[in-house]
C-alpha cells in the first residue's frame, strides 16, 4: 500500500516525475523525461531565487521570438535551500561555471549532462517515500514504478484548475505547466496549450501578467528546451 497523504508537498522535479510515470509504471520517453526532470530541478532553484535562465530573444514584427537556448545565471545567494539534492546541484553548477576558462552554461548542454542522473535521483526518492511503488523486473518484464493514484490525481486536478482559471496561476504552477507542455504530458492529459498561447503566457499576457518577467522567461526556456519524444518506452530500472 502507498504511504503518503494525498496532499504531501513535493518539489518541482518530484511532481514532474510523478506525473511522468503512467499507470503502467513507465514513462513515455526516457530521454525526454530525464531532460524534463533536470529542467524541473533548475526550475525549483529558480523558484527559490538561486538562479535564472537568461533567454536568447529576438524581435520580429514587434513580437519577441524565443530561441531554445538559454544561459544559466546563478544568484549571489549561497545560503542553503533546505534540500540536500538542491544544495548539491548548486555546488555542481558553481563549479561548472567558475572554472579557469569559464564560458556560459546553456540549458540544453546542462540537460544533456544531468538528465538521467536527475530522473534516477528523484525516482529513488519518491520510491523511498512511498509515492512510487517499485515493481522489480524479471527475465521477461522490465522494472516499473507505479505512482500513488491519489497523490497523482490531486496534483493533476490542481493543474486542471489552473488551466480552467478556477484558481490563480502562481509561480510554481507556471513552471509545472510549462514543463508538462514541453514534455507533451499536458497533451496526454487533455490540457494542451498551443505554442502561440505559451508565448503569450511568456510575454505576461493573461493570467501570467502578475508574475516577474525573469521567472516567465526562465520557465518558458526550460519548457521549450525539452527534446521531442523518441525511442521505446522504458523506465529507470532498465
Amino acid at each position: 500500500m502507498f504511504g503518503p497523504a494525498p496532499l504531501q508537498r513535493l518539489s518541482l522535479p518530484e511532481e514532474f516525475a510523478l506525473l511522468s510515470y503512467g499507470e503502467n509504471g513507465r514513462v513515455p520517453s526516457p530521454a525526454q523525461t530525464a531532460a524534463g526532470c533536470a529542467a524541473a530541478e533548475l526550475g525549483e532553484l529558480a523558484l527559490r531565487r538561486r538562479l535564472l535562465i537568461r533567454p536568447r530573444k529576438t524581435r520580429k514584427l514587434g513580437l519577441e521570438i524565443y530561441q531554445n537556448r538559454g544561459e544559466i545565471e546563478l544568484s549571489a545567494n549561497t545560503t542553503g535551500t533546505g534540500l540536500t539534492w538542491a544544495d548539491d546541484l548548486l555546488s555542481a553548477l558553481h563549479t561548472r561555471t567558475t572554472t579557469l576558462t569559464p564560458r556560459p552554461l546553456t540549458v540544453t548542454r546542462w540537460l544533456r549532462e544531468r538528465g538521467r542522473a536527475a530522473l534516477a535521483l528523484h525516482t529513488t526518492a519518491l520510491t523511498e517515500r512511498g509515492v512510487l511503488r517499485h515493481s522489480p523486473g524479471t527475465l521477461l518484464t522490465r522494472t516499473r514504478h507505479h505512482p500513488d493514484p491519489a497523490l497523482r490525481t490531486a496534483l493533476l486536478n490542481g493543474v486542471r484548475a489552473v488551466r480552467a482559471e478556477q484558481v490563480p496561476l502562481d509561480e510554481h504552477m507556471l513552471f509545472l505547466c510549462d514543463l508538462l507542455d514541453g514534455a507533451d504530458l499536458a497533451k496526454d492529459f487533455g490540457l494542451t496549450l498551443t505554442r502561440p498561447q505559451r508565448l503569450e503566457r511568456a510575454r505576461g499576457i493573461g493570467a501570467a501578467g502578475a508574475l516577474p518577467e525573469t521567472l516567465r522567461d526562465t520557465s518558458t526556456v526550460l519548457g521549450f528546451s525539452l527534446p521531442a519524444r523518441q525511442g521505446r518506452t522504458i523506465t529507470i530500472g532498465d
